[in-house]
């Protein structure tokens, strides 16, 4: 599966519900609160294999942004 629809889907089960890519972030997603924020983050680790560094996690506050990353570290 194409990086991005993983991310898509997994943002859409978390948040139990449809997204659109270009708006989906933490602060505009009224679902994405702080809490949310650690369970997607350890999610994407989980899924994909990956561990972020702690100082990162603060800056995956969207999916255009959870993508870049996981496309700087792939």
């Amino acid at each position: 599966m194409e990086l991005e629809i993983k991310v898509q889907k997994l943002l859409e089960l978390l948040l139990g519900k449809p997204i659109d890519p270009a708006k989906t972030a933490l602060g505009v997603e009224p679902l994405w609160d702080s809490m949310k924020h650690i369970e997607i983050v350890m999610t994407i680790e989980e899924e994909f294999g990956v561990l972020f560094d702690p100082s990162v996690i603060p800056t995956l506050v969207s999916y255009a942004a959870i993508v870049a990353k996981l496309r700087e570290i792939a």
